[in-house]
């Protein structure tokens, strides 16, 4: 890597932390300006989470990308379904961790798509922030991830793996 191509990336770095501080800085400044900064990100979380509560059979039966007030505050976007038990509820909830896959997939292809130039630098780097900072699950995806049954099914399959593994 040549001397510009590092600049490149140290400004793309800097831009990272420069749209996780005005993220930071949306999230005080009223519901209007947070969703609008936060909707392509919202989209691609939701989606993830549509996506394989299709693949697995779960049922959608509902989906939004409107924010909604909850009582521990503002939810920007939501899907719900009807069949969630204890084998898929755990990957329908941990779904946008997958974002963070594709972000390492595209990190590692974006030279093969674009040519090294500052422009398409700052726009890998604009890209891995949208994927990464949506990669996190939420409260509520924690929530439906961590129920009892769920936990017994896959903690006593991962026992059970590891016993069989040791022998």
């Amino acid at each position: 890597m040549d001397s510009p191509e590092r600049f490149w990336h140290f400004l793309g770095i800097s831009l990272f932390f420069l749209l996780a501080a005005i993220h930071r800085w949306t999230r005080s400044k009223g519901i209007f300006i947070a969703a609008i900064w936060n909707l392509s990100g919202v989209i691609l979380h939701e989606l993830a989470h549509l996506s394989v509560g299709i693949l697995l059979k779960a049922e959608p039966d509902g989906f939004s990308l409107i924010p909604h007030k909850t009582p521990t505050g503002w939810r920007l976007g939501t899907v719900s379904f009807r069949r969630i038990n204890a084998f898929n509820a755990v990957p329908v909830a941990l779904a946008p961790l997958c974002l963070a896959g594709t972000a390492f997939i595209i990190y590692r292809s974006w030279s093969l798509w674009f040519p090294p130039t500052l422009s398409s630098t700052i726009g890998l780097y604009a890209t891995m922030f949208i994927l990464l900072y949506n990669a996190l699950p939420s409260l509520q995806d924690l929530k439906i991830a961590c129920n009892w049954k769920s936990m017994l099914l896959y903690g006593t399959t991962a026992a059970t793996v590891f016993w069989l593994s040791q022998q």
